[in-house]
């Protein structure tokens, strides 16, 4: 299977009503621009070698007030 490129205007008109999101068309360039930069920034933190050794995951953030002991 061929790798598609990535398509930021594909994924504005997918998820913006998805999302409930209304992009005007003056700000699709920006919005556009954006997802540009995460997807840069994604294939970086993708494809950065990570050793499971060092791999500390963060603690699970449950809403409320802590309980004695827990």
């Amino acid at each position: 299977m061929a790798e598609r490129g990535f398509d930021a205007e594909q994924i504005i008109n997918a998820l913006a009503p998805a999302l409930g999101l209304t992009i005007d068309a003056d700000m699709r360039p920006g919005v556009a621009a954006f997802l540009c930069v995460a997807e840069r920034m994604a294939r970086i933190v993708v494809a950065t070698p990570v050793d499971a050794a060092h791999c500390d995951l963060a603690a699970v953030f449950r809403p409320g007030h802590a309980e004695e002991g827990a």
